[in-house]
């Protein structure tokens, strides 16, 4: 028996991965349905910002679904942090009505209101009465990350650094301690002779959401915040778009699942930059109830 359940405990070992794995997202993976939407990579932008504040578990994006005031009350109030990070979001909706970020949780949001929740009024988005859709709420925000109101773009709103661009090096990993004094492995890039740190919770344009594939791409834009409150990390990602020729090649930017399911950026602790890579739970859980078996079938036979 006890050999046995020692058996168990050393291939639990050898299939759980020794430090937790991180949620890299790209505008392939982030939601199903906006794959043909114009504004697609501002949708990836303003989920990184938290502007579109990630949803446990969502699939869709439901462009064409008309933004609620309910949800303007989380989005909004979720992006100027009024609550702290892990509070249920019944609490950031209740605090945002309290706050006057918005004036009513019933109904649909206007142009309006979405001024005044993230702008306090100040970007004069026009349109004012007239009801929109959360696609339109992305079209709304776009000329904002980089157009200042109150003196600050979305970016510097949300806490973010201009990041390198140029050609990826390198790509390694090492061990580091998040705030938490939890051990991660990160993922580090090498551009331009100097290494920056991945994020826990990424956000990539134009490329896998593996970083082990990403040495010799170009990255044109990218951004970064203190996640761990000391070391700045890479949190937004955009890369060069791939030519013709390359895509005929291959589009490795692509992945065959959907990996984004039993995550949150509010909640997640900081994790490892890694490939979605082998499903080591399910296996490690398959193998435990396979080994289960085998003891308890050998035990029937004994007392047989």
């Amino acid at each position: 028996m006890y050999r046995m359940l020692l058996m168990m405990i050393t291939m639990l070992m050898i299939l759980l991965p020794s430090a937790a794995s991180a949620h890299v997202v790209n505008d392939q993976t982030i939601y199903e349905d906006i794959q043909y939407s114009a504004v697609k990579e501002q949708i990836v932008i303003l989920s990184g910002l938290g502007v579109i504040p990630y949803e446990h578990g969502a699939s869709l994006f439901k462009p064409g679904d008309k933004l609620t005031r309910k949800e303007l009350a989380l989005w909004a109030g979720a992006f100027l942090q009024i609550k702290p990070a892990n509070t249920p979001t019944d609490e950031i909706v209740k605090a945002a009505l309290d706050k006057g970020i918005v004036t009513s949780v019933q109904g649909n949001a206007t142009y309006k209101e979405v001024d005044q929740a993230f702008f306090q009024g100040q970007a004069k988005i026009g349109r004012t009465d007239e009801e929109l859709t959360r696609e339109a709420l992305v079209v709304v925000m776009k000329p904002y990350l980089e157009q200042k109101v109150n003196g600050h773009t979305l970016y510097e709103m949300a806490g973010f650094t201009p990041g390198p661009s140029g050609k990826v090096e390198d790509v390694t990993t090492k061990d580091m301690k998040d705030k938490n004094g939890k051990t991660v492995k990160a993922s580090i890039l090498l551009i331009n002779g100097k290494s920056f740190v991945l994020g826990a919770h990424p956000k990539i344009i134009q490329a896998s959401v593996d970083p082990t594939v990403w040495k010799g791409k170009n990255i044109i834009s990218s951004w970064s915040t203190k996640e761990d409150g000391t070391t700045e990390q890479l949190q937004l990602v955009t890369f060069e778009q791939q030519s013709a020729n390359q895509a005929a090649k291959g589009d490795d930017s692509q992945p065959s699942t959907h990996n984004h399911a039993g995550h949150s950026s509010e909640s997640d602790t900081a994790q490892t930059a890694v490939s979605p890579g082998f499903p080591y739970f399910p296996a490690a859980i398959g193998a435990l109830i396979v080994l289960l078996a085998v003891w308890l079938f050998a035990k029937r036979k004994r007392y047989s």
